[in-house]
């Protein structure tokens, strides 16, 4: 398992379409494309509202000026029309008196439209120089015209006013110069329209043009800013999803490139930080691990240590047996000879001198025994402390397995598969702690056994100390023996029993010391399982690569 050279140095970077932009959330980002599309939008529309209006206005114009000019126009040729209808009417030979002065009638109410179409026509075009022209022409055609038809139809003398010329000529100029002029007019109106049409046709063309060009701008600008968000926020997804891939492979060292400070960053940020957070708790979970290997090995080493020594207890025991087997067998001469005690003083003093001297071998024996008894009693001490070290380090695996499931929690879908390895720890753990409370229970037997053990030697000693004593009273009172032969009987019989029990007791720390080499043996499986699960965890971890 590899380790990295420290913490993650989180960096923001700007790229070509400017940081400010880049940094800002997500959701802005796309309001402002929205808003930038809206507002071309809304720019277009008020500039093709604008452009419409004033074509609008383009068309307005052109009716009050154009459309009401022809018109006006037109009243003057229909009362230009009723007024020659009317001589044709009144010129026929036909025609009655009534029917002249008919005709004379609808004769003046012509001229009285053609006047007043005159002076509105005359009226709405001001002083326009395209129209003055014609317009002065048909007024003096008209004019003198009305004279000289009154002149020649209605036989009115001429106005003094009046300086132009007479006859049919002039009559027939004026006539003229009336139809020139009033078609002048319309062609002059007919042009005046056909500019205006010309200038409504390119103000729509270039209201087209300008909202076409601003319309393709705007949509440019939006997808450009689209583009750039979409690729910004890609690549940060992209490099947050490499993080993650790489976390659920195992990989630690593989970091998330912030380059923005947006919900994207910050997740990445976050990732980091729990990536970090794992590596940390990888190496904790490493360092207890190794520790509890070692711990593991150094038991292994205490219980062969007190392998040897329940061994060597074992083979003292026996060898006190034996003794306690030949004092008993002495005790068991010298009650037998105790009946015959009158006529074997020699006897009965040569074997309370006997069994003086096994007595106090059997004494250095028992103490023996018991310092050996009272190591096995310090080896079991130390077995217990060892067994505390490694519950209090299953106890701290279980808890950082519990923070490693806690903080794979909070990690939700990037800490799956650690939350399965913090549970393989955790039981690793609570495995680990049954064992050493099994070792702890053992150990506790064998401390029980070994204090029994104690009391058992104690007690032999106490015997063994007594038999001498009565021993020694044999070999001082061999004179008296005959007066006291009932008392020494009793006391024979009494040392029997007592040797008796020290014969049990001796082979009772025999059995102890053979159920210590037993549990000793499991306490060995136990620590080989032990080392077994530390190994098993740091497989476990060591797929993870910080």
């Amino acid at each position: 398992m590899s380790s990295s050279g420290g913490p993650i140095q989180i960096t923001v970077r700007r790229n070509a379409a400017g940081g400010w932009l880049a940094d800002r959330p997500i959701a802005m980002k796309i309001f402002s494309t929205v808003l930038l599309v809206a507002l071309v939008g809304v720019l277009v529309g008020v500039l093709g509202i604008t452009r419409m209006a004033n074509l609008g206005d383009g068309l307005q114009q052109m009716k009050a000026q154009n459309v009401e000019n022809m018109g006006h126009l037109a009243t003057l040729r229909g009362g230009m029309a009723k007024m020659f209808r009317g001589m044709m009417q009144f010129s026929l030979a036909s025609a009655t008196p009534a029917a002249k002065v008919t005709a004379g009638n609808a004769i003046r109410a012509a001229d009285a439209v053609v006047n007043e179409a005159l002076a509105d026509y005359t009226a709405a075009v001001g002083d326009s120089a395209a129209r003055q022209a014609p317009l002065n022409q048909f007024v003096e055609g008209w004019t003198a015209y009305q004279i000289l038809r009154n002149v020649t139809i209605f036989n009115e003398p001429v106005p003094a006013s009046y300086t132009g010329a007479t006859g049919n000529e002039a009559y027939a100029a004026a006539a003229a110069n009336m139809n020139n002029g009033i078609d002048a007019l319309q062609a002059a109106e007919s042009s005046e329209a056909d500019k205006a049409a010309a200038a409504g046709a390119a103000s729509y063309r270039s209201a087209r043009l300008v909202m076409i060009l601003s319309l393709a701008i705007g949509l440019s600008i939006g997808l450009l800013l689209a583009f750039l968000v979409v690729r910004t926020v890609k690549r940060q997804v992209a490099s947050v999803g490499g993080a993650l891939n790489a976390l659920a492979d195992g990989d630690l060292a593989k970091p998330a490139e912030v380059q923005i400070r947006d919900e994207i960053g910050a997740m990445a940020a976050a990732v980091n930080r729990a990536r970090m957070g794992l590596a940390d708790t990888v190496h904790a979970i490493v360092g207890n691990s190794r520790t509890l290997d070692q711990s593991s090995q150094r038991l292994a080493g205490v219980t062969a240590r007190i392998a040897v020594s329940a061994q060597e207890t074992a083979a003292q025991a026996n060898v006190a047996a034996a003794a306690a087997d030949e004092v008993s067998s002495n005790v068991s001469n010298v009650s037998a000879g105790s009946e015959q005690m009158g006529a074997s003083i020699r006897e009965i003093s040569q074997n309370a001198n006997d069994a003086a001297q096994v007595a106090s071998e059997a004494v250095t024996v028992v103490e023996t025994t018991n310092e050996t008894v009272q190591k096995l009693g310090d080896s079991s001490t130390e077995i217990g402390n060892v067994v505390k070290v490694i519950t209090a380090i299953a106890e701290q695996t279980n808890l950082l397995a519990l923070n490693a499931t806690i903080e794979a929690a909070r990690a939700g879908e990037m800490g799956k598969g650690f939350a399965v390895v913090a549970s393989e720890v955790k039981d690793l753990a609570q495995e680990t702690a049954r064992a050493t409370g099994d070792i702890s229970n053992r150990v506790a037997a064998i401390q029980s056994d070994t204090a029994n053990a104690v009391e058992a030697i104690a007690q032999i000693n106490d015997i063994i100390t007594r038999i001498n004593d009565y021993q020694l009273t044999i070999a001082s009172a061999v004179e008296q023996q005959t007066a006291t032969t009932s008392e020494m009987s009793r006391s024979v019989a009494e040392a029997a029993g007592g040797v008796a029990n020290i014969a049990t007791n001796v082979t009772n720390v025999a059995t102890s010391a053979q159920a210590t080499n037993a549990t000793l043996a499991e306490a060995d499986a136990t620590v080989a399982e032990l080392s077994g699960l530390a190994s098993e965890l740091l497989t476990a971890v060591n797929r993870f690569r910080v």
